[in-house]
């Protein structure tokens, strides 16, 4: 009786061992071998069990991770410098930027309504100087050689100046305005600066525009 119960419980753990083999199988698992005994495979189960519990772990601390605030060590220190382009300058420290447009490539402004910007025009000297007179109503004929001269980007350029009604682009128009501007031909590009501004502010801030104008240089 004893040796027929041990063959019965002998050939249920076989026909366990070969249903597991099956199993593994067709789970794409390596199956365990049949001469091994259930001491070894229920801890390679629990070993397997472990890796996939600290795996689901590992990826539930590293979302934990990304929820959680950064902190920036790091800072540096704001500058009046334009890293934009090829051109750098100095801004005054009452002068504040505003973003650069189609024709101003480094725009300004300071005061109420007082702006100065930075472009690089066509044509030439000539031209550009009497459109800007013109804006003041002035129609006479410059002599580009008679003007003041100023340098910047190691080149000499020439101040052109103006006071009265100014009427601009887009139908903008200032009473008792003036104009402070420079142009030089550098590199074969003729860099224009232009500050308009009442003529009150135009001649307070004289002293930084001819300052900017010094620091301006090719990168």
């Amino acid at each position: 009786m004893g040796s027929t119960a041990r063959s019965v419980g002998q050939s249920l753990r076989i026909a366990m061992q070969e249903q597991e083999q099956r199993s593994d199988s067709e789970n794409g698992r390596l199956p365990l071998h049949v001469g091994h005994s259930h001491s070894i495979a229920k801890p390679v189960m629990k070993i397997r069990n472990i890796a996939v519990g600290m795996s689901s772990l590992l990826v539930f601390s590293s979302c934990q991770e990304s929820t959680q605030p950064i902190e920036v060590a790091e800072t540096r220190e704001i500058s009046n410098y334009d890293d934009e382009g090829n051109i750098g300058g100095v801004m005054p420290a009452d002068w504040r930027r505003v973003p650069s447009t189609k024709f101003r490539d480094y725009n300004c402004k300071f005061g109420e309504d007082g702006e100065v910007y930075l472009s690089i025009a066509s044509g030439g000297i000539k031209e550009n100087a009497q459109r800007w007179l013109k804006q003041f109503g002035d129609d006479k004929e410059i002599v580009v050689g008679e003007l003041e001269t100023f340098e910047t980007f190691d080149e000499e350029g020439v101040v052109i100046e103006a006071e009265g009604k100014f009427e601009g682009m887009r139908g903008i128009a200032k009473e008792d305005a003036a104009l402070l501007g420079l142009m030089v031909q550098t590199r074969g590009n003729l860099i224009t600066v232009k500050m308009v501004a009442s003529a009150e502010e135009v001649k307070a801030q004289r002293e930084n525009f001819f300052a900017f104008c010094e620091s301006l240089k090719w990168k």
